[in-house]
């Protein structure tokens, strides 16, 4: 079985169509063992709040009931997922990031170092993120091939 690793833009999509939905979707569909960082939860969460309570410009407001559905989706989502939790160990490897390249965001620089700790135990780990404005995508590709990178 395929497993992937789910930055939180990529995990993201599972709850905002946006393009790369589709491709986040089969993921789950397909039965794929699937791997989230457990501090994408604060992430995933708030960006559930902002559009509820603090929609920016070029967001959708969702209502009450929209924001229930959310986050009834998303607890049953991460049933189904491997969770990691992060580490003393992930500490040590952010630093080894930090090394190499410049990741400004910390929760970027979370996510990678655990992917990269998780590819240890499972060399066959796909990193899936689609953040591509953002520095991540730079760094992952300066520690693995791009096949082992999906940027839906």
């Amino acid at each position: 079985m395929q497993k992937y690793f789910l930055e939180t833009s990529a995990f993201l999509k599972r709850y905002k169509v946006e393009a790369g939905s589709d491709i986040v979707n089969r993921l789950f569909e397909n039965k794929s063992e699937l791997f989230y960082l457990n501090l994408a939860i604060i992430e995933i969460r708030k960006v559930f709040y902002r559009l509820r309570k603090y929609p920016l410009q070029q967001d959708n407001p969702i209502t009450e009931e929209d924001f229930n559905t959310l986050t009834s989706r998303f607890a049953a989502d991460i049933l189904q997922m491997q969770r990691i939790a992060f580490t003393e160990e992930m500490i040590e490897e952010a630093i080894t990031i930090l090394e190499k390249v410049w990741i400004p965001n910390i929760f970027d620089l979370t996510q990678l170092s655990a992917y990269l700790i998780a590819k240890k135990e499972y060399p066959d780990i796909i990193f899936v993120c689609s953040d591509e404005r953002s520095k991540l995508i730079e760094g992952v590709k300066q520690f693995v091939q791009a096949r082992d990178i999906i940027i839906p």
